[in-house]
């Protein structure tokens, strides 16, 4: 803002300087310009090209890439197409807020906590630093914490333990697809098939991908 001002008190002021100092800040004055505007043409032509699907289609629907799309993590490929559908069948079915649980990755701006974005619906907990930063006044150690819950949760093989997080959260409905199977790998994973009907429910199924509903009284 002050940039601006100063530049329109300066621009008639030009006029009265002499020859060789009025044509060098003309020159400096068009070449700065100019660079800035170098900035905005390449920048958005750099931004077009950097998509997750180089043909996919063009649209304003943010999640129309993820069918065409593949995502390399730390353990390995994600074909995202099942996590669209998976979406998809939430947006579609779920009615309200209730909290669903997710894998939660330390390693931001990765694919981690995308049901949550892409519905909406409340987690556990969002992106570490994130909810640190927002919520200053309260300890960083507490939403931590929840990482840590939601770690255990995948991992454990103690139903009661389960059960108990399950509570505490008020969670509803549990994602168990790609990204939590490769991040929360070994025998944890069992539990999900051997504890159906006892603490939850299969509602959707398309490939790795699995999503349970809590039972009542569960949660």
């Amino acid at each position: 803002v002050s940039a601006c001002a100063a530049l329109a008190w300066l621009i008639p002021a030009v006029d009265d300087w002499l020859p060789g100092w009025r044509w060098a800040w003309q020159i400096a004055f068009v070449l700065l310009v100019g660079g800035a505007s170098l900035y905005t043409m390449q920048a958005t032509l750099a931004k077009i090209d950097d998509r997750m699907v180089e043909h996919g289609p063009v649209t304003l629907d943010g999640m129309a890439f993820m069918p065409l799309a593949t995502y390399t993590d730390e353990w390995g490929v994600m074909d995202l197409g099942q996590d669209y559908k998976a979406i998809r069948w939430l947006q579609e079915h779920v009615q309200g807020s209730p909290v669903i649980v997710e894998a939660n990755l330390r390693n931001l701006y990765r694919w981690g906590s995308r049901y949550t974005i892409y519905t909406g619906l409340p987690g556990v907990v969002g992106w570490e630093w994130h909810q640190q930063q927002q919520r200053t006044a309260n300890p960083g150690a507490w939403v931590t914490e929840r990482i840590f819950d939601i770690d255990n949760f995948y991992l454990t093989e103690d139903l009661q333990l389960a059960a108990d997080f399950l509570r505490k959260y008020n969670i509803q409905y549990i994602i168990v697809g790609q990204q939590e199977r490769g991040h929360y790998p070994g025998p944890g994973l069992e539990k999900f098939e051997l504890a159906e009907g006892i603490l939850w429910q299969e509602v959707y199924r398309e490939g790795d991908t699995v999503i349970y509903r809590v039972i009542e009284g569960n949660s």
